[in-house]
């Protein structure tokens, strides 16, 4: 059986639009391109780990349109949807901004993917698990986000490890809930803003501030100036590779995916962030947050 991860955060609805500029206040403007698809950061990092061999768990709630619509593509993918489920509500959307310079605007509309119930994981899927996977954005639907906790408690308590992506809400997360998350990790990732803002939040004066025995790598991506990561004592500093991009949307979320497919691979941290790196900066040569499994690709 090959080691499975399991992905919290939600699959939503991505609509990704393509403009010239950002309208102002009370513009009117036109729309280049359009782009409509099931996304979400948790779809994305699953892509990747399973074009990378390795079998990921997505956990989602969706309403019973979105549902019919898209359960059979995941399925003809290879996904493994036994905890994808139907519930009544209205799966949430992100609206994605591309103007001419490539850099994205996010519009979020949290719905139902954001509702935990444990139950709906089954005991062979954790049993399997080594790695969960937490997206920030699944920590900021307020009373649905505290069910949480206890269950990745229990699950570090059975010898689980916790990658905790931070995400660009990093702010809208209730401070508590953000420090429990943060002391059950075993790595976190942000970028430069994402990583600033958890510095501020939990009042540390620098970042390795919050590294202990549990918490052992934390991993700062800065763009076109690659990655800069810190474990335990020792700093590294992986280049970016260079490529023309087309849209850097989940351009993190290829660099996650690939990381923890390589650290399944019990290769060094420093194997798994170059591979990470590279991964990354594939992600920006297509638009859109990933190409379906069953569609053409770059080689990596």
């Amino acid at each position: 059986m090959k080691r499975q991860v399991l992905l919290l955060g939600g699959c939503c609805i991505d609509e990704i639009l393509e403009c010239d500029h950002l309208p102002s206040s009370g513009d009117d403007i036109l729309i280049k391109s359009k782009k409509v698809m099931l996304g979400g950061s948790c779809l994305n990092v699953a892509t990747v780990l399973k074009r990378l061999g390795k079998e990921p768990v997505l956990y989602s709630a969706l309403d019973p349109n979105v549902y019919a619509q898209y359960i059979q593509d995941l399925k003809d993918e290879g996904f493994d949807c036994s905890c994808l489920y139907e519930e009544q509500g209205q799966t949430g959307t992100c609206t994605i901004l591309i103007d001419k310079t490539k850099e994205r605007t996010f519009l979020t509309y949290n719905g139902i993917e954001g509702n935990f119930d444990e139950n709906r994981i089954p005991q062979e899927i954790i049993n399997e698990i080594d790695w969960i996977y937490l997206s920030g954005i699944f920590l900021t639907y307020k009373d649905e986000s505290q069910k949480i906790v206890p269950f990745l408690l229990r699950m570090v308590h059975q010898g689980k490890h916790i990658i905790f992506d931070l995400g660009s809400l990093i702010n809208q997360i209730e401070i508590t809930l953000l420090k429990e998350c943060v002391e059950l990790s075993s790595i976190i990732k942000g970028n430069e803003y994402e990583i600033n803002c958890l510095v501020k939040r939990l009042s540390i004066p620098h970042i390795t501030n919050i590294i202990k025995d549990n918490l052992r790598v934390i991993i700062k991506t800065c763009g076109s100036e690659g990655s800069i990561t810190y474990v335990e004592n020792n700093i590294l500093s992986i280049p970016s590779v260079e490529v023309e991009p087309i849209d850097t949307t989940g351009s993190g979320d290829s660099f996650v995916g690939a990381f923890i497919s390589s650290l399944l691979d019990n290769l060094t941290t420093q194997e798994c962030l170059e591979i990470a790196s590279k991964f990354g900066a594939l992600a920006t040569r297509h638009p859109g947050g990933r190409i379906k499994l069953n569609e053409k690709k770059d080689k990596a």
